[in-house]
């Protein structure tokens, strides 16, 4: 029922690990539909690829470094899909609030309150280290969003009718996650953070002048429709205008210093 779709550089020898935890855990029919990746593809390419291939209607794109804590997940995702049709996007960890700034979801601290999920990071040769990005001691198990993280997104293939990756845009690794998060949030479908699904993400990102090029075109592509916030959070035009300042502030003081410093 899910088809599981990774673009990697490794040959499956080396994804042993992953392969038994998805199996163990994921609790469905499942088919992995890999595509071998080095330097071929943009991930935007590749996933779109990696539709075509599938066999199944519900899709699960996931970095190639990460380790599932959670157990039935599947069931779980397929559930709240079937439960309520308007729901097209699913992930562990993503903001409540877009800026028209280029930036991925995680943003300036003006804008944290407005993070949800939860993730587990671990490097090699460090300790497992737990990101709990919601503010909220007792946060709610299901958060509609903006956008959402990449390592872990999981959709349907009816969405894939008005929403692919763009391909022809986001040409290198990065971005592929908010565009399209925007796509299926502004086609009217909800994007939503999923707090009982916990996972291991063996990576600490890669933040390289690709990946500001690539917000930037993203920022770009959506600005008539940026800043935007989900209803839930009843911001009047005014402060969210005024967030979205606060935000371009930010950053562009931290640009600034880091300028100096440099100097």
């Amino acid at each position: 029922m899910i088809s599981i779709i990774i673009s990697t550089r490794k040959d499956q020898s080396s994804l042993k690990g992953v392969i038994e935890n998805f199996s163990t855990t994921i609790g469905v029919e499942y088919e992995f539909v890999f595509i071998e990746n080095n330097g071929k593809y943009s991930l935007c390419e590749a996933y779109n690829l990696g539709v075509e291939k599938a066999r199944f209607d519900y899709f699960c794109f996931v970095h190639d470094d990460i380790l599932i804590k959670s157990e039935n997940w599947g069931n779980r995702l397929i559930s709240l899909m079937e439960s309520d049709i308007s729901i097209g996007l699913i992930g562990v960890a993503g903001t409540k609030f877009k800026s028209t700034y280029p930036s991925g979801w995680g943003q300036s601290p003006y804008l944290s309150k407005f993070s949800k999920g939860h993730i587990f990071s671990k490097l090699v040769g460090q300790n497992e280290n737990y990101f709990d990005f919601d503010k909220n001691p007792t946060p709610n198990k299901i958060n509609d969003v903006i956008c959402l993280d990449g390592v872990f997104l999981f959709t349907k293939r009816e969405i894939f009718q008005s929403c692919r990756f763009d391909d022809k845009m986001l040409t290198n690794f990065h971005g592929y996650d908010i565009d399209f998060s925007l796509q299926v949030y502004f086609k009217a479908y909800r994007v939503i953070v999923d707090r009982e699904l916990l996972l291991i993400h063996h990576s600490g990102g890669n933040y390289s002048t690709q990946y500001t090029l690539a917000n930037r075109l993203i920022s770009n592509k959506w600005k008539s429709k940026l800043p935007i916030a989900t209803t839930d959070v009843n911001l009047s035009y005014t402060n969210l205008i005024f967030l979205d300042w606060l935000n371009w502030y930010y950053f562009l003081i931290t640009a600034f210093k880091r300028k100096l410093h440099i100097n």
